[in-house]
């Protein structure tokens, strides 16, 4: 075996084994490096441990390239090259792209394998260990990445709060936590995840999306859950009128909505029948009162100006006496942030509205000038609705597990999903809230004896 052929495995090994950590990342935290770094911290740098890979293969296309006279030896060894710089420049550059990550790591994978396909038909007319390999790569690849009619949760990561957040005006005063799962299409080699690791449940259930329309809903309910957090934060410290509600935004579209074609992401539904809509919840009260089939008229904000639509209507999936779009929506929220607030992009936190609340609380916490926390460590998850209360969120009883691996002293919850929270922690101490002043009240009414919060 030659030196260019034994990097090309290099490279195929290095990936099979990244794959497997990228699946099992979890396991490491509650991994701590100082009293500031978190193992989600260090996680950013596996980025560049990606990179490596495409630059070992583009290493081994150099050296082949210059080992040999061979002219469409040349050739393959060039498109290996080309391939493995535009995967290195994808994965520095945009990396949270996974569809044109993924895309380009293949190709430059399948150009590797040509490589070596057509350098062992030198020597055989049947080049039985590349097809080999290769097939045995492939079903490997099936294994590990497939994704199923299921979804899979299982548990995350705790990330520190006043690392993703800071108020510009803020100080860091209390150790807050938020928690992260991984919810996502199932593969295959979950299930024997399941078999070796706690806490993995899965739900028979299709995304009826594009992954790449998933990841775009989820990184909007992000931003918006960052919006929600701060508006109400300052909102609690006096300053800014919180989130108030102006219309329906639609975030997705199902693949059989009867509004293909006619309403459109982003769009904004301001009526239903000649009838203000301004919440979700407005919505789905004028949609109980339209039957399935019917058709509607709809007027929405498209680009800053108002269009008339008529959108016939299916059955509800969930409810068959109801009618629906085929859509998925959210409130178009005025957010009142009077302040800039700064936000880590971390590499493994694509999306979710479910550290609102505790980011509200994290914010507050800077903004208050001896802080709230009274010398409690603590962890919580909810969404940050607009009234100040907090909605219930998904995968409640592996965030409940993965916290409970942490030193947290409490972890505070949504009251609706207090019993998933204890199903996956019992020992853990979990408070139950309903709202914003539910956590401060707690907090206020059960100091720690060691470190009540002083003002500097």
């Amino acid at each position: 075996m030659t030196r260019w052929q034994r990097l090309y495995y290099l490279g195929m090994v290095l990936a099979l084994i990244l794959a497997i950590t990228g699946e099992l990342i979890w396991l490491p935290d509650p991994l701590r490096f100082g009293i500031r770094i978190y193992w989600i911290d260090a996680i950013d740098l596996l980025i560049y441990v990606l990179a490596l890979i495409p630059i070992i293969w583009m290493a081994g296309a150099l050296w082949h390239m210059f080992s040999q006279g061979n002219a469409w030896g040349r050739v393959r060894s060039v498109a290996v090259i080309i391939a493995s710089l535009v995967s290195v420049i994808i994965l520095l550059t945009i990396p949270k792209e996974i569809e044109i990550s993924v895309s380009t790591f293949l190709i430059t994978w399948l150009l590797v394998f040509i490589d070596l396909f057509f350098h062992e038909r030198m020597r055989r007319k049947i080049p039985v260990q590349s097809i080999t390999l290769f097939i045995s790569t492939l079903l490997l690849m099936l294994v590990m990445f497939w994704p199923t009619n299921s979804m899979v949760t299982y548990p995350g990561l705790t990330l520190n709060m006043n690392r993703y957040a800071q108020a510009n005006e803020g100080k860091a005063h209390g150790d807050i936590s938020g928690v992260l799962v991984f919810e996502r299409p199932a593969f295959p080699i979950d299930w024997l995840y399941a078999k070796l690791f706690a806490k993995y449940t899965f739900e028979p259930k299709n995304l009826g999306m594009s992954l790449g329309e998933y990841n775009q809903e989820v990184r909007t309910m992000k931003a918006d859950a960052n919006a929600a957090g701060s508006a109400i934060a300052f909102q609690k410290v006096g300053k800014g009128k919180g989130i108030t509600s102006h219309g329906v935004r639609i975030t997705a579209i199902l693949k059989d909505s009867p509004g293909t074609g006619i309403l459109q992401l982003s769009d904004v539904i301001k009526e239903v029948n000649d009838y203000s809509v301004t919440t979700v919840q407005e919505l789905t009260a004028r949609m109980k009162l339209t039957k399935p089939g019917d058709q509607v008229k709809v007027l929405v904000l498209r680009g800053g100006q108002q269009v008339s639509l008529s959108v016939k209507t299916r059955v509800n999936p969930d409810d068959p006496s109801r009618a629906a779009f085929g859509i998925q929506v959210a409130n178009e929220m005025q957010y009142d942030i009077p302040e800039p607030v700064k936000y880590h992009n971390y590499l493994l936190h694509e999306g979710g509205p479910s550290h609102g609340a505790v980011l509200a609380l994290t914010l507050i916490d800077q903004l208050t000038p001896c802080g709230v926390t009274y010398g409690n460590r603590i962890a919580g998850t909810g969404t940050m609705e607009p009234d100040g209360s907090i909605g219930p969120v998904g995968g409640l009883e592996q965030k409940a597990y993965s916290v409970s691996r942490t030193d947290a002293d409490v972890f505070f919850v949504p009251s609706l999903n207090e019993s998933e929270a204890r199903r996956g922690a019992p020992e853990l101490l979990i408070v139950p809230v309903h709202t914003i002043d539910d956590m401060l009240n707690w907090l206020r009414s059960n100091p720690k004896q060691k470190g009540q919060p002083t003002c500097t």
